[in-house]
C-alpha cells in the first residue's frame, strides 16, 4: 500500500513548506473539504471511508482522472480540460499516494479554480521552493487533501496510536496518517528517513 520513498519525498517538501514558515500560518483543516464530502454523500450512497476521492472528482465534479506513465510530477490539474493527470508509476507504487494526489488536485480545483483561476496547475518542487505564492497554494491544496481524505472527526474517532492501522481505514499511507495524527496533537511529529 505504501511507497515510503515517494511519500517521504513529498512529505519532506510539505514539511519544508510548512515548518517554521510564518507566511504559511493557518489551519490544519479546510471546511471546504467537508462541504465537498457532504455534497457527495447527499447524492451518492457510498461508504464514508475510505473517502471515494476518484468518484468525487468524476461523478460529483465532472472531472476526468487519468494516469500518465511519463508525467514528471505527482499530478497536475488542467482546468480548461477538466482533467486531473496522475503519475502512473507513483500510482502503481502507492494507491494511497494516488488518492492523496487526486485529493490535492481537487484542492486546487475547489480552492483556486472555482475562485476564477483557470490556469493549469503543475506542482513542481523547484517552483514551489522559490515562489511564496506557489508555496501558499500548495499548502492550501495539501491541507484540503488531508482534510478530504482524513477528516478530523473520523481521525480522532479511529486513532489508536498506530498510524499504519489507522491508515488502512482511510486508504492513505502510514506516513500521511502519522502527519495527520501529529497535526491534531494525537502523535509526535514523524521523523521520515531520507532515502
Amino acid at each position: 500500500m505504501v511507497s515510503e520513498k515517494s511519500d517521504i519525498g513529498n512529505l519532506l517538501i510539505f514539511d519544508r513548506l510548512t515548518r517554521d514558515n510564518p507566511d504559511l500560518a493557518g489551519p490544519v483543516t479546510d471546511p471546504r473539504a467537508g462541504v465537498l464530502r457532504q455534497r457527495y454523500h447527499q447524492l451518492f450512497d457510498d461508504p464514508e471511508l475510505p473517502v471515494p476521492v476518484e468518484a468525487i472528482a468524476e461523478d460529483l465534479l465532472g472531472l476526468i482522472v487519468e494516469e500518465d506513465e511519463d508525467l514528471h510530477v505527482s499530478g497536475m490539474l488542467l482546468p480548461a480540460e477538466r482533467r486531473i493527470i496522475v503519475n502512473g508509476r507513483e500510482a502503481r507504487e502507492s494507491p494511497g499516494r494516488r488518492r492523496f494526489t487526486i485529493a490535492h488536485e481537487l484542492g486546487h480545483w475547489i480552492c483556486q479554480c472555482e475562485n476564477g483561476n483557470a490556469k493549469p496547475v503543475y506542482c513542481r518542487a523547484e517552483e514551489i521552493g522559490v515562489d511564496p505564492e506557489a508555496r501558499a497554494l500548495e499548502r492550501e491544496a495539501n491541507v484540503f487533501a488531508a482534510e478530504l481524505l482524513m477528516p478530523e472527526e473520523a481521525v480522532r474517532e479511529r486513532w489508536n496510536g498506530d498510524a499504519m492501522t489507522c491508515a488502512l481505514s482511510f486508504g492513505v499511507s502510514a506516513l500521511a496518517m502519522a502527519y495527520r495524527g501529529h497535526s491534531f496533537e494525537l502523535a509526535p511529529r514523524p521523523l521520515p528517513q531520507r532515502c
